[in-house]
């Protein structure tokens, strides 16, 4: 009898093993087909667009008495995690190079993009932003604008496998149409990375970038090629 209860346990144990193998695997595919099923379910066609506007990288947190001229739409606000101007001219670089090249959508230039705001603003002060781009898009003669927001990016503190901080971003887009100012699509990115152990359910943003620790730069373009081919897929 002994015997026999010594060979189940053996069994159970074995089997328990082979199940902590086994069982992440078996997770990570059946919650990305179902997270895939889930995001897919939410998206909704974006109206016939012929022309889209792409605006530099807006920053949320701006330091008062910057001496870099930036295409800011949002009031300067004093914050502990200021957003460099450097770092919104790596997001806008990485930004257009996911739209450059296609025929729908128009990039335009930082410096264009201040000219267009001084030129506003001298005619009217108090426009409200949503007013600044919906007047940016008759301007340019386009039907919408994608107008984005850069709100965090904090970069890895150490290497690509160990590091005592990782990476964090977070930014939103979204697709103002310039006939009434109707937002018509929005994307939020907002992470912070985590080991693949900790979060099982991130497991694609490591099939994209590989088992290492990512520079905000990385993670901002993983987030942005998400957010592009997602439009591009909505759109007519």
């Amino acid at each position: 009898m002994k015997s026999t209860n010594s060979r189940t346990s053996q069994a159970i144990s074995l089997f328990l093993l082979l199940f902590c193998l086994i069982a992440p695997v078996l997770f990570l595919q059946g919650c990305n087909g179902f997270f895939q099923k889930r995001d897919e379910t939410k998206q909704t066609p974006v109206p016939v667009l012929n022309r889209i506007a792409v605006l530099p990288m807006d920053r949320a947190f701006a330091q008062p008495g910057q001496e870099r001229p930036t295409c800011l739409l949002s009031d300067p606000l004093p914050d502990i995690r200021k957003i460099t101007p450097e770092a919104s001219s790596e997001v806008t670089r990485l930004l257009f190079q996911n739209f450059q090249g296609d025929q729908k959508f128009l990039i335009v230039s930082e410096g264009r993009c201040i000219g267009f705001l001084n030129s506003l603003l001298a005619t009217d002060i108090k426009a409200s932003k949503l007013r600044l781009i919906q007047a940016f898009g008759e301007e340019l003669e386009v039907d919408a604008v994608l107008y984005s927001k850069l709100f965090r990016f904090e970069n890895r503190i150490g290497g690509e496998y160990s590091v005592k901080r990782p990476a964090s971003v977070a930014f939103t887009l979204q697709i103002i149409r310039v006939s009434d100012g109707a937002t018509l699509w929005r994307n939020t990115f907002d992470e912070t990375q985590q080991a693949l152990m900790e979060n099982l359910l991130k497991a694609g943003l490591y099939r994209k970038t590989g088992l290492r620790w990512l520079t905000a730069a990385q993670l901002a373009d993983y987030g942005l090629n998400q957010a592009a081919d997602e439009l591009k897929n909505l759109l007519p």
